[in-house]
C-alpha cells in the first residue's frame, strides 16, 4: 500500500516519544538507573531512525524533506517534518552525551528536549488528518489513537529497558483506552464509511486481541519480583506490531467525501 511507510513512521515514532518520555520520568522517580536510561534512549533513537527511514519512502526523493520545511507554522505537514527533525536531532544529541559520558548538565537539558519535541510531534501528526473532506479522519478519534500509541507502544518498551513500573501502567492506560473507545470510533465509521469500516476487522482484530493478551502479561510481570527479558521483549514487538497493523487500518480509511 502507498501509505506503508507513514504506517511505520507514525508508529514507531510515536513509540520512540512515548519511551523516551517514560524512561525520563521513571529516572527521575528513581525507578531506573543511568544504564537503563542509557539504554532506553538508544533503543528510542534506533525505532526514531528506523521510522524516519522508511517515512522518507513516502517523500520519493529525499531533498522533498527539505522543501516540506518552507510551510512551517502554516502547514500541519510542515509542521509534523519541522517537528521529527527537531525531536530527531536532540534524541541523537542525547545518546551522543550519554555515551561520551560527559557535560551531564547539557545531557540532561538535551533529554528534556528530547522528550518536550518528542510530545509536540506526537501532537503534530494528527492535525495532518483532520481534513473536512476526509469524513473517516476528520474526528477526535484520529488525535486518540496517535497518542494511545504512544502510551501503549512506548509503555511496553520501557518495560522491556527496565522502566517496569511506569511502563506497565502506560501501557494498561492506553490498553483501556483503546478497548473502550473502539466501539464508539466504529459507531462513528458506520455513519461515515461502513464498507470501508467492515474490510478493517481483521486488522483491528489483530490488534485488540494482542492488546488484551498484552494487558494479561503486562499485568503478571508487572506484580513479579523478577520478570524473563524474553518475556518482555517478545510483548513489546508483538504490541508494535498490533499497532502497526491498527495503523494500517487507519490509513486504508482514506476516502474523499462526494
Amino acid at each position: 500500500m502507498h501509505e506503508l511507510p507513514l504506517v511505520f513512521f507514525t508508529v514507531l515514532g510515536s513509540s520512540a516519544a512515548g519511551l523516551f518520555l517514560i524512561a525520563y520520568i521513571s529516572k527521575k522517580l528513581g525507578q531506573i538507573d543511568e544504564n537503563q536510561l542509557r539504554n532506553a534512549n538508544i533503543l528510542a533513537l534506533v525505532l526514531t531512525l528506523i521510522g524516519l527511514g522508511i517515512g522518507g519512502l513516502h517523500v520519493g526523493q529525499p531533498l522533498r524533506f527539505f522543501n516540506m520545511l518552507l510551510g512551517v507554522g502554516r502547514s500541519p505537514m510542515s509542521n509534523e517534518a519541522f517537528l521529527s527533525g527537531v525531536f530527531t536531532g536532540f534524541a541523537f544529541a542525547t545518546v551522543a552525551l550519554t555515551i561520551m559520558k560527559k557535560w551531564k548538565g547539557l545531557r540532561e537539558i538535551c533529554n528534556l528536549f528530547t522528550v518536550v519535541f518528542g510530545l509536540a510531534f506526537v501532537w503534530s501528526i494528527p492535525q495532518i488528518y483532520h481534513i473536512p473532506t476526509i469524513a473517516n479522519w476528520n474526528t477526535n478519534y484520529t488525535t486518540l489513537q496517535f497518542w494511545m500509541t504512544l502510551l501503549v507502544g512506548g509503555g511496553v518498551l520501557a518495560m522491556a529497558t527496565g522502566a517496569r513500573r511506569l511502563g506497565a501502567l502506560s501501557f494498561i492506560i492506553g490498553a483501556i483506552i483503546t478497548f473502550a473507545t473502539r466501539s464508539g470510533y466504529v459507531s462513528f465509521l458506520g455513519f461515515t464509511g461502513p464498507e470501508l469500516s467492515a474490510d478493517q476487522s481483521l486488522f483491528w482484530g489483530f490488534q485488540l486481541a494482542v492488546l488484551a493478551l498484552g494487558v494479561v502479561i503486562v499485568g503478571f510481570t508487572a506484580v513479579k519480583a523478577q520478570a524473563s527479558k524474553m518475556t518482555l521483549a517478545t510483548c513489546a514487538a508483538a504490541v508494535i506490531i498490533a499497532e502497526l497493523s491498527g495503523r494500517i487500518a487507519f490509513y486504508n480509511l482514506w476516502h474523499i467525501t462526494m
